[in-house]
C-alpha cells in the first residue's frame, strides 16, 4: 500500500510507539451537540451560526489567553427536541480527580456563543445549568479531518454504545466527536469528567476503560494520558497508574514541570496526589526523551512524509510524604542535543 493510501494509525500501532504524554491540556472544553457531517474545520460545518464560528476563531487565534477547545458531539439517541445541548468542562485549580462539568439545554444554537463568552469572561451566566450527573465518553469519528478517525473511530463508537447498554452502566453516555488530536492513535477517545485520553482502542480495552476492571496492563498500549496534567507529567502519571492499579483512578492529583531544557528532552516533574482515604504523597521524577525508541511515522493520513516521534522514559523516581522534601535530590540527567 502506498503512503497516500495507507492509514497512519495502522502504521503507528504496528510500530509499538508509546503514546503516553499525548493528551491535550485545556482550561475549558465546550462540546456542542450538532449532527454530522462535519467539515474538516468543525466550526465551519453546516448548522454552526456565524456568531459561534467567529467566537471560535477569536479564541483559537488567542489561545494562550482563553485556552478553550470547542468540540462538536452527536448521538442520535440523545438528541433534544427543539434544544441544543452544550457540555462545558472546566479545569479546576488545585488537587482534582477531573474537570468540573456543567450542562446547558439552550433554545437555539445561536445562544451558544453568548453563553460561552459569559463563562470564559467570568460574567453572570444567562442560562440555567441542567443538573444531570453523567460520565461522557467522546470518541473521535471526524473522518473529514483524517480518514483514520472515521475508519477506526466509527466502529468503536457503535461498539461502546452497545457495550454500555449490555453492561447496564448508569449515567454513562457515548458521543461521537470532532477532532480531539492524535489521528495516528485512532480510534481515540476522551473520558469526561476525568479527561483521560485513550488511543488504539479495541473491544477488549474498551471494556476495561468502561468498567475499570481487568488487567491494568491493558492500559499500557492505549493510555494517552490525563488531560488534567502537563504532558511531561502525563508520562509519569501513566507509570503510577500501572503500578497502583485501578484504584489510582480515584485519586486527586496536581502536577507541575519544575525544570525543563529548551528542547523539552529533559523534564523534572512533581506530582502530588491524595487518595479518597486522605493519604497524601508527592512523586518527583525526571521525564527524558528516549532516542533509542524513536520511530519514523506519518502524523496523519494526508502526510506526504514521515516525522520522527520520540517517546519518553521516567528516571530517578522519588516518593515523599506531603510537604516534605525527598532525602536525596534526584540526579539531573543531561541530554545532549
Amino acid at each position: 500500500m502506498s503512503m497516500e493510501q495507507s492509514f497512519c494509525a495502522e502504521q503507528a500501532r504496528q510500530s509499538g510507539i508509546d503514546i503516553a504524554g499525548s493528551a491535550s491540556e485545556h482550561s475549558l472544553y465546550v462540546a456542542i451537540a450538532c449532527s454530522p457531517p462535519w467539515e474538516s474545520n468543525d466550526l465551519d460545518s453546516k448548522g454552526i451560526p456565524e456568531n459561534l464560528r467567529l467566537l471560535g476563531k477569536a479564541f483559537y487565534d488567542d489561545y494562550d489567553r482563553y485556552q478553550t477547545r470547542f468540540l462538536l458531539i452527536h448521538n442520535d439517541q440523545l438528541q433534544l427536541e427543539n434544544r441544543t445541548r452544550v457540555l462545558v468542562f472546566r479545569k479546576p485549580s488545585g488537587l482534582a480527580t477531573g474537570y468540573e462539568k456543567q450542562e446547558f439545554h439552550l433554545r437555539d444554537i445561536h445562544d451558544v456563543a453568548p453563553l460561552v463568552q459569559q463563562i470564559v469572561m467570568g460574567e453572570p451566566v444567562s442560562a440555567t445549568p441542567v443538573d444531570e450527573p453523567s460520565r461522557d465518553i467522546l470518541v473521535c469519528t471526524h473522518g473529514s479531518r483524517d480518514r483514520c478517525c472515521s475508519r477506526f473511530g466509527a466502529p468503536i463508537y457503535h461498539q461502546a454504545r452497545k457495550l454500555v447498554a449490555e453492561l447496564g452502566l448508569q449515567n454513562t453516555r457515548i458521543w461521537q466527536t470532532s477532532h480531539i488530536g492524535g489521528h495516528r492513535m485512532a480510534p481515540t477517545a476522551i473520558d469526561f469528567p476525568s479527561a483521560r485520553y485513550y488511543g488504539y482502542l479495541d473491544a477488549e480495552s474498551l471494556r476495561s476503560v468502561l468498567t475499570h476492571e481487568g488487567d491494568i496492563r491493558t492500559l499500557d498500549t492505549i493510555y494517552r494520558g490525563w488531560g488534567l496534567l502537563p504532558w511531561a507529567a502525563q508520562v509519569l502519571e501513566k507509570q503510577l497508574l500501572l503500578t497502583h492499579g485501578w484504584d489510582w483512578l480515584n485519586c486527586a492529583a496536581i502536577a507541575q514541570v519544575i525544570e525543563q531544557d529548551e528542547a523539552e528532552d529533559f523534564n523534572r516533574v512533581e506530582l502530588s496526589y491524595k487518595t479518597p482515604g486522605g493519604e497524601q504523597q508527592i512523586y518527583r521524577a525526571e521525564v527524558v526523551a528516549d532516542p533509542s525508541r524513536t520511530a519514523q511515522l506519518k502524523g496523519s493520513c494526508a502526510s506526504q512524509s514521515l516525522s520522527e516521534i520520540t517517546p519518553y522514559s521516567v528516571k530517578s523516581l522519588v516518593c515523599s510524604r506531603w510537604g516534605l522534601r525527598p532525602r536525596a535530590k534526584p540526579k539531573v540527567q543531561t541530554i545532549e542535543n
